[in-house]
């Protein structure tokens, strides 16, 4: 493993990433900051936790859950999780700039969760100890092997672990609020012109002055944004979270090595986690995959409907407007994109 995959925690405060990573070679190359299990393990034994980062990216049912969450919630989705020696703490009181599940797996944890002192934490309201004391706990509870704790973004929170060894799963939902909205739709601020014109000659010696242009210029904003904030922002802000869903692809070696035995009556299912989504656009069928697009003849509209709308395995000699030959060259086609499977593949 290699940072930022792994990270140390001992009682709020992070291990320098040098005590536990070194520089290695791979052929003539240079590969910095991979992890030296043993250091890792001594640090560990002297009450560190680990943390394994984007879980989600390492291991396909985490994975795979965290992506369900996302087709369900269209809100992002990310996973986390901390490994902590018996009677330890990790972390210090703080908050999360996310809501999180925290899913206990092995051995049992003292959680604390306090009032928020800042309503709606978001990303530019981190924790700090500047914000003050947060209280009394709201809830004080032990978590065991398949407990969930919901804590909404910005309430406080710390866990020590009991007498074993604690491994527990942060689910964390990265909501998207309407300051992204807001934030994507004044991207398109810089075209137009009026926004680009220079501030009046001495605005920093008169504040009064410059509030009075502020204010005059409120009516134009108004005009731009009720202009930009039409269904074009909003299909653009949409496009733009399924944009950043990549196909999820275990297992997908196998699948692909047996694509020519793939025929009109090979059975298959819509891959978990797959995002599909057909349509037209001009002459020509598209089919959405997430961070791609594919464009076809407008005859393969049906036959992509049919494949999106499946609720359990069919065969390519069954997708409606195609012949098996047109069908099998879609299907092998979706396998690629890693859309679908072979159950039995």
């Amino acid at each position: 493993m290699r940072l930022p995959g792994i990270r140390l925690v001992r009682d709020g405060a992070p291990i320098p990433v040098a005590e536990y990573t070194r520089t290695i070679r791979i052929g003539s190359r240079r590969v910095p900051e991979t992890v030296r299990p043993e250091r890792v393990l001594r640090h560990f034994s002297r009450g560190a936790t680990i943390v394994l980062q984007a879980l989600h990216r390492q291991w396909p049912p985490v994975g795979e859950l965290c992506r369900d969450l996302e087709l369900d919630l269209t809100h992002p989705v990310q996973a986390n999780a901390y490994v902590t020696p018996a009677t330890s703490r990790g972390f210090a009181i703080h908050h999360d700039t996310h809501d999180v599940f925290v899913i206990q797996t092995h051995g049992r944890k003292e959680w604390r969760v306090y009032p928020p002192v800042i309503e709606l934490a978001g990303k530019e309201q981190r924790w700090s100890s500047e914000l003050g004391d947060p209280g009394a706990p709201l809830l004080e509870m032990e978590l065991a092997p398949g407990d969930v704790l919901y804590i909404p973004r910005g309430f406080p929170h710390d866990a020590a672990a009991r007498e074993e060894v604690s491994i527990h799963v942060t689910i964390g939902i990265q909501a998207r609020t309407w300051l992204d909205v807001w934030r994507h739709v004044m991207e398109g601020a810089p075209e137009h012109a009026p926004f680009r014109e220079a501030l009046p000659i001495g605005f920093a010696r008169d504040e009064e002055a410059l509030a009075a242009e502020i204010a005059a210029g409120l009516p134009e904003l108004a005009a731009w944004l009720e202009k930009a904030s039409g269904p074009e922002a909003a299909a653009s802000f949409v496009e733009g979270f399924w944009e950043a869903r990549r196909p999820v692809l275990s297992g997908q070696l196998e699948q692909v090595a047996r694509l020519d035995s793939l025929g009109p009556r090979t059975a298959l299912r819509v891959r978990a986690g797959a995002t599909l989504q057909p349509g037209r656009e001009g002459g020509d069928a598209v089919a959405r995959l997430g961070d791609r697009v594919l464009r076809m003849p407008a005859w393969c509209e049906p036959a992509l409907r049919h494949v999106a709308e499946a609720s359990g395995p069919f065969a390519p000699g069954e997708l409606p407007g195609l012949d098996p030959d047109s069908a099998v060259v879609l299907c092998r086609r979706l396998v690629v994109e890693g859309v679908l499977e072979a159950p039995d593949g």
